[in-house]
């Protein structure tokens, strides 16, 4: 299956170092995410923490969503960002690229590495298609 136009669930984030140990997971261990594809080549993604109560000297929930254009080639998805919640660099006008697989009813998106607690980190985001 390669076809993205649908609702897709969140199932898990692995996160990596460059040399592959595993690490904590985004958003918390009880992440949660929808993302949604139509055929009119719009998306749009919302991911969060979806703990009830943060740990302890947590400033903030982690959360993110944004929308676009997109197009997909079968292997590398494409993103056109219009809208976005603030994040450091900004999103809009930004092309947010994702190379994908799939296994199933699921794909694995690879976002670009990113800076956490000092450390580069690779993560592949599952998701799950529901609809």
């Amino acid at each position: 299956m390669t076809d993205l136009i649908g609702v897709w669930r969140l199932v898990d984030i692995t996160n990596k170092d460059a040399q592959g140990n595993v690490l904590p997971s985004s958003y918390g261990p009880l992440k949660m995410g929808l993302i949604t594809f139509t055929e009119h080549n719009r998306m749009m993604v919302v991911i969060c923490d979806g703990r009830e109560h943060l740990p302890e000297g947590m400033a903030r929930r982690e959360y993110t969503s944004y929308a676009g254009t997109y197009r997909f080639d079968g292997t590398t998805l494409v993103t056109r960002v219009d809208c976005s919640t603030p994040t450091e660099p900004p999103r809009i006008g930004t092309d947010q690229v994702r190379p994908a697989r799939f296994e199933g009813n699921r794909v694995i998106l690879t976002a670009p590495p990113v800076e956490i607690d000092g450390i580069i980190q690779y993560r592949d985001l599952t998701w799950e298609k529901i609809g």
